[in-house]
């Protein structure tokens, strides 16, 4: 099975869509001290918990937008340098 149709029948069906989900985020306290020690941050910096959880998170956005290679590289531009360098005033 092609790895976009494998993809498909995860996200059509509630019941392994949640457990993907479920196995996706046990990452969320790794991700953070991972995270924290990249940067030279305390292990319990809120803000690399916020950022750990949004890139987490994104990948249910990026799974369900049209064009997922578009989504992720925008999602995570947007976690890389702010929404300011997204969206910029003119």
């Amino acid at each position: 099975m092609p790895f976009a149709d494998f993809t498909r029948l995860v996200q059509e069906t509630p019941a392994l869509r949640d457990y993907a989900h479920r196995m996706w985020t046990r990452h969320e306290a790794a991700l953070p001290r991972a995270i924290a020690e990249e940067v030279g941050a305390p292990e319990d910096d809120v803000t690399c918990a916020a950022l750990a959880h949004f890139a987490l998170e994104a990948r249910n956005l990026i799974l369900r937008h049209t064009e997922p290679h578009r989504a992720a590289d925008e999602a995570f531009a947007l976690l890389e340098h702010g929404r300011a360098a997204s969206h910029p005033r003119s």
